[in-house]
Formats: structure tokens, C-alpha cells, sequence
């Protein structure tokens, strides 16, 4: 069991968009064979073109429920254990599946001469192809996962040569092709690469990809975007010709957009991750395409807001005309507040400006409108006083600014920016990683109380 537990060396999933991708999957997989009166399946025999791939003998992590047996039961359940990067359950739910269900799936293979089309009715009537299509694939991502190269071969070579045509349902409305996706992982393997695409939703592929430019890596940003505009662009493209102007309304109303909104937001990313690498022409690209294919795109910050990436990449081409590169990173609030403090500490009054200016230009209106809500500073828990993230960050990043016209020798303007401290984000606290807050209003007042001095 240790030797086993040793080989796992896993990647990392996006666990609650694969659980959701699996539980859709199964509820309409699940609904479609329901309502054909499909009968409790029976095992049966299957030949040795589709035989599962080999299990080692050793007990599974968690008990194993097989449910009712059906193949978008099994699948569901595979894609939720391999979202748990539990392996052996995996295995267990997939060869269950294909043991059941792999010689009905092959004589689906043998009746077709390409992928189904038509209807998602028509496409379901495949569902042993589509679930034991699925299946091989979701080993061969464990296995690969796992650093078990030779087994993640064999599974994504069986799932290409015996089970081509089957098909797996992404629950934004589209199938997607488990052999042509098995196809570019056999691909990556072979070039010593393993960008890994998780769920394949549109989603899932903006967060790698931010996750890519954190870490500097181009090479990983371009995978993921390049995939995301492969799945998504052509719907991107469709919902931007739908519209006239931004959507608005109510959250549901923008998410609407999510090819949109995931496109124009990856190809910003891309932008970015160029524009870092002093590759301007290239980030002139990706920027432009943003503005000229994806204007209406918009993007989720956690925060609880959308910002607009054509407007943010027209920002950053007006940032190369200039000859600068403020890097705002992921746009929110903190990750400002950080940059402000790095440029002060760097004595980068410049910098310390554009990341200030973005801070309040992006969330002043949320910091004053918290501000507005409140008589007496928070105090009763932390996460309390962290609910009030815009008007603590506001007024951090105004403190900060002070501080650097300060150091500059620059005494009205950094009067100017303490006084909008104390005067407009009063209520402000900002954390020290010791362990407390402190009061950026409090602070401004003795700094004020410093210059008079002078």
C-alpha cells in the first residue's frame, strides 16, 4: 500500500467544477436512459480489444458504491474521484464501467462511420459508447496524473483505437470528443509536457491560465488559452454579435455570456503574460483581439463584481505607447494594495500611482459606499472587519500614496492624499501580518502632524 501511495504524485483539479461537470453529465445521461426504460444492466463479457486496464491488487482509499450500476452512474462517479485524486476509486468506478458496458459500447463503435450529430437525443442513444469513451479517459488522466506514464498510454491508446466516436457531455451545452482530447494529452506526453486542461471548461482553462501567468510561464498561458479560444471562440464570437452594449442586470443576466466573458478574459491574460515577457507585438495582438472580437466580454472578480477586459486592454496598449508596464495582476483590491506597498518599499513613486489610482478607480465607489454604513470601526472578528475589503484597501492604498509624495519630498500632494484618508475612507483598517490592525486614518492624522512640523 505504501509502494502504491508513493507513485502519487498528483496534479491538482479544479475539484467543484469537475463535480459539477460530473453530476450534469450523470443527471442528463441519466435522464436519457431512464426514460428509454433501460434495464438494470447485467455484466457483460467482454473481448480483449476492450479489456480495462489493470488495477493493482490493493484495497481502495474509500468505500466503493456503485450505485445502480448504470455507465453515467460509474462515470459520474470516476470523475468525482478523480477530482478527489483518488486513483483506486477511479479505477474501481471505470473498470466497473467498462466491464459492464464495454462490448455494448464496442458494437456502437462498430455502427458508426463518425462522430454523431444531430440532435443531443440522437448523440445520447450512444451512451455506452460516450460513458466507456469517457472512462478510458478519466484513467488515463489519473494514471498521467500519477506519474504512470506507461498505463496512462495504454488507457488513452485504447480509448483512441476502440472507442473513437463516443462522446461526453460538457453541462454549458456542447459535447466534447474524449478520443481527440486523449489524442493531444498522447501528444504532450510525448513532448515531456502536461498542461493540464481539467474539466476542459471554459472556466477552468481562464483559471489555469491566470494561475500560469503568476507564475511567468508563457508557454503554459498560451496552452490554456489557446484551447479556451479553440472550445469557445466560435460561441464567444456568437454571443459578442448578440449584443449591442455590455449585458447588465443581475448576475445571472452577465454569467449568461460565459464563452464571452472566458474568451475575452483569456486572450487579456494571454495579452499580459506578453507584454511581461517584452513581447510587445505579440501582447498588441492578444490585447487587440480583445477589443476588436470580445469588446462585451466581461470578468468575475471574487470580490463580487465585473470588470471589462477590452477596457482594461485598451489601458495596457496605451501603458506600451508609454513605455510603462504597471502590472495589475489579477485587478482586485488586494493584489493592488500589494503592488503599492512593493513600489513604495522600491521608492517607485510612479508605480505606487498607477497601482494606487487603479485601486480606487476600480472599488472607491464600493469603498465609500461601505464607509457610508458604518458609525464606529469593526471590531467584533476579524472576518468582520475583512468584510469591509474595498474601504480597507481604499484607504490603505491612499495612506501608501501619501506616504511615497512624502519620501519625494513632494509635501501638498501627499497633505492631499491623507486628507482623502481621513476624510473619506475614515473607517479603514488594514491587516499587519502580525497578527492585528492598524488604522490608516490614524496613521494619516500623525503624518499630517509630521509635516506641519516641517
Amino acid at each position: 500500500m505504501k509502494k502504491w501511495l508513493g507513485f502519487l504524485i498528483i496534479a491538482t483539479f479544479g475539484c467543484s467544477a469537475m463535480n459539477a461537470v460530473a453530476e450534469d453529465q450523470g443527471a442528463v445521461s441519466a435522464a436519457k436512459m431512464a426514460s428509454e426504460s433501460q434495464p438494470m444492466p447485467v455484466p457483460q463479457a467482454a473481448d480483449a480489444t476492450q479489456a480495462p486496464v489493470a488495477a493493482p491488487a490493493v484495497g481502495v482509499k474509500a468505500p466503493i458504491d456503485f450505485g445502480d450500476y448504470r455507465s453515467s452512474t460509474l462515470a459520474t462517479k470516476a470523475w468525482a474521484a478523480l477530482a478527489q485524486n483518488d486513483i483506486e476509486s477511479v479505477l474501481a468506478y471505470t473498470n466497473k464501467c467498462i466491464s459492464l458496458y464495454g462490448a455494448q459500447a464496442a458494437k456502437m463503435q462498430a455502427s458508426l462511420k463518425d462522430y454523431a450529430t444531430g440532435s443531443n437525443d440522437v448523440i445520447f442513444k450512444y451512451w455506452a459508447l460516450n460513458d466507456v469513451a469517457v472512462s478510458y479517459f478519466i484513467q488515463g488522466e489519473a494514471y498521467r496524473a500519477a506519474n504512470m506514464k506507461d498505463e496512462a498510454k495504454q488507457a488513452y491508446n485504447t480509448l483512441i483505437s476502440n472507442f473513437t466516436y463516443g462522446q461526453a457531455w460538457d453541462t454549458k451545452g456542447w459535447f466534447w470528443k474524449p478520443a481527440a482530447a486523449a489524442k493531444e494529452k498522447l501528444d504532450m506526453m510525448a513532448a515531456g509536457l502536461n498542461w493540464d486542461f481539467g474539466d476542459y471548461t471554459s472556466s477552468t482553462l481562464v483559471q489555469k491560465a491566470w494561475t500560469a501567468l503568476a507564475a511567468k510561464d508563457v508557454k503554459a498561458v498560451e496552452a490554456y488559452v489557446n484551447k479556451a479560444a479553440e472550445l469557445y471562440a466560435a460561441k464567444a464570437k456568437d454571443m459578442q454579435a448578440s449584443l449591442k452594449d455590455y449585458a447588465s442586470g443581475p448576475n445571472d443576466a452577465i454569467f449568461k455570456y460565459w464563452a464571452l466573458n472566458d474568451v475575452s478574459t483569456a486572450y487579456f491574460i494571454l495579452g499580459q503574460a506578453y507584454q511581461n515577457a517584452n513581447m510587445k507585438d505579440d501582447a498588441k495582438k492578444a490585447y487587440n483581439t480583445v477589443i476588436s472580437d470580445y469588446s462585451f466580454g466581461q470578468s468575475w472578480d471574487t470580490k463580487g463584481w465585473f470588470w471589462k477586459p477590452a477596457a482594461a486592454a485598451k489601458e495596457k496598449l496605451a501603458m506600451i505607447a508609454a513605455g510603462v508596464n504597471w502590472d495589475f495582476g489579477d485587478y482586485t483590491s488586494s493584489t493592488l494594495v500589494q503592488k503599492a506597498w512593493a513600489a513604495l518599499a522600491a521608492n517607485d513613486l510612479k508605480a505606487v500611482e498607477a497601482y494606487t489610482n487603479k485601486a480606487v478607480e476600480l472599488y472607491g465607489a464600493k469603498a465609500k459606499d461601505m464607509q457610508a454604513s458604518l458609525k464606529e470601526y469593526p471590531w467584533e472578528s476579524k472576518e468582520k472587519t475583512m468584510s469591509y475589503w474595498a474601504l480597507n484597501d481604499v484607504g490603505t492604498a491612499l495612506f501608501i500614496l501619501g506616504e511615497a509624495y512624502q519620501n519625494a519630498g513632494q509635501k501638498d500632494d501627499a497633505v492631499t492624499a491623507y486628507k482623502r484618508v481621513i476624510n473619506e475612507f475614515f473607517y479603514a483598517q488594514c491587516w499587519d501580518n502580525g497578527g492585528w490592525f492598524w488604522k490608516p486614518s490614524e496613521a494619516a492624522q500623525q503624518k499630517l502632524g509630521e509635516l506641519d512640523n516641517v
